[in-house]
């Protein structure tokens, strides 16, 4: 039996229809991402499961939708670093 390249791989992929294709993905996203398994840290320390994580990203974007953020120069006083123009 011949073993597969990753040419041969992408190019059976690419022959897919867009449904195949896109359970394939969930199938093996599925995999990678086992429920309940740590793929991110908090600054703090605290470990974020892949839901926990796309929460916490989806919320910051929601915020910045909405103008509850701060500038480079206020962030940089809030959290005591020099701030210096580039």
């Amino acid at each position: 039996m011949k073993q597969a390249s990753w040419e041969n791989v992408y190019s059976d992929v690419m022959l897919l229809s867009d449904a195949d294709r896109y359970k394939l993905y969930n199938q093996m996203k599925r995999k990678f991402y086992q429920e309940g398994e740590i793929v991110a840290y908090t600054t703090n320390g605290e470990a974020l499961t892949i839901e926990q994580y796309r929460k916490r990203v989806n919320a910051g974007i929601e915020q910045c939708l909405k103008g509850e953020s701060i500038d480079l120069e206020d962030l940089t006083k809030e959290l005591g670093y020099n701030y210096a123009e580039l």
